[in-house]
């Protein structure tokens, strides 16, 4: 989720304030030194899709950014005409 949360040029403070969890939290989840509760990690994950994330999964997890799924915009998002894919 930090590569997301890098792709779309957010601070930490930016996306915790948006998933609505602590500097720190977000902070050790970055940092592998947590695993989040469910319900944190699902904050976070709404919070990074509604500004056009999409997670892959299966054997070779990723995202990939999808201009036409942004429901809240960056200040700074990344400018891509097409979908720009990322592990």
């Amino acid at each position: 989720m930090k590569a997301a949360r890098v792709f779309l040029l957010m601070e930490q403070s930016e996306l915790a304030t948006a998933a609505r969890v602590s500097n720190p939290t977000l902070s050790a989840f970055e940092l592998g030194k947590v695993k989040p509760q469910q319900l944190t990690r699902l904050a976070i994950q709404d919070a990074l899709e509604a500004r056009g994330i999409v997670f892959t999964n299966g054997g070779k997890p990723g995202f990939y950014f999808d201009r036409d799924r942004v429901r809240v915009p960056v200040s700074s998002s990344p400018e891509t005409d097409e979908t720009d894919e990322r592990e």
